[in-house]
């Protein structure tokens, strides 16, 4: 009989533990409430963007129909500009007849394509498209010009436009104009008869008197083919320094320096002077008087592209010998 009380005894505890864990009753009211109220929220935050999406088209939508009014606008009054001026519209529909030639065929068969009623006119989006697709390199208001000029009813003419039966297309709208009357004020200056005789044309700062220089190079004169021999026709006031660059530039010369000489044996005396002139050299030339094949004086130079060692020191002359 102990034993069985202290058995129960042991027993008791345990079961007042069991009681006191157990869970507590459950509201499904408010899970089903919890549940709906996420789901609300969700769903929200997806209609959200799908709301700011539709608004960002129809804007978008809607700023596409502005820009294309304010193209046609812009079109429209610049083609009507250019149809209230004869000398523009005449440079408008030769231009145009010049980027059309050549390739009338193949719209003209474009546009048969799409004429369903085979009524030689087609509307205007129609035309324009065909014309952006087989001559992209006609801008918009080229087209818009051409397409005002041939419409008749809101529909445009493309068989007057492009079949050459039906006459010259778009070159019927240029028109001759009248030559306009100089309003320029010209006013003659007349030397008086007393000083006439002393006018002299010749010393005008205008003209300039040449001579022809024969170019030998020293190392090759004796033999008369070869080609770095030139024969050259320049303004005598040329400087010895400019003639030396042109014989470079014309025989390739490896180098950056030519020499000149009076003569055929190089020296300090038959050098010439680069900073000096032709004619300050007593290389003096003839003025041009207009006849055929005039000949002026001669003159026959010697060059050489070794450096001469000369007094002055001459950075010109002296460039090469420096380089080695």
């Amino acid at each position: 009989m102990e034993n069985l009380d202290e058995k129960q005894e042991e027993l008791e505890p345990i079961e007042s533990v069991d009681v006191e864990l157990s869970p507590e009753p459950i509201d499904e009211t408010n899970n089903i409430k919890q549940i709906r109220t996420t789901t609300s929220v969700i769903q929200s935050l997806l209609l959200e963007p799908i709301e700011d999406k539709d608004d960002k088209n129809t804007k978008k939508k809607n700023k596409i129909k502005t820009l294309r009014q304010k193209e046609l606008e812009r079109l429209t009054k610049a083609v009507n500009m250019i149809l209230t001026s004869p000398e523009q519209l005449n440079i408008v529909c030769e231009h145009i007849n010049s980027l059309l030639s050549g390739h009338k065929k193949i719209l003209l068969a474009a546009c048969h394509a799409l004429d369903k009623l085979d009524s030689g006119r087609l509307p205007y989006e129609q035309f324009r498209l065909i014309i952006r697709d087989r001559l992209p390199e006609m801008i918009g208001e080229d087209i818009f010009s051409l397409t005002k000029l041939f419409e008749i009813e809101g529909l445009i003419d493309y068989q007057i436009i492009l079949d050459e039966k039906f006459g010259d297309g778009i070159l019927r709208y240029i028109s001759v104009l009248p030559v306009p009357k100089s309003k320029e004020i010209v006013l003659e200056k007349r030397i008086p008869n007393q000083f006439r005789k002393f006018f002299n044309e010749s010393v005008q700062l205008n003209q300039s008197r040449y001579i022809t220089v024969h170019l030998r190079s020293i190392t090759f004169d004796s033999f008369n083919t070869y080609p770095g021999h030139l024969d050259i026709t320049v303004p005598d006031h040329m400087s010895i320094y400019a003639l030396s660059k042109m014989i470079i530039d014309k025989t390739d010369l490896a180098t950056r320096s030519v020499s000149l000489f009076r003569e055929k044996c190089p020296s300090r005396n038959t050098l010439l002077d680069p900073m000096r002139s032709l004619e300050s050299h007593a290389y003096l030339g003839a003025y041009v008087d207009g006849t055929h094949n005039q000949s002026f004086p001669s003159y026959t130079l010697y060059y050489d592209h070794l450096p001469v060692l000369v007094p002055a020191d001459c950075p010109i002359l002296k460039c090469d010998y420096f380089m080695k």
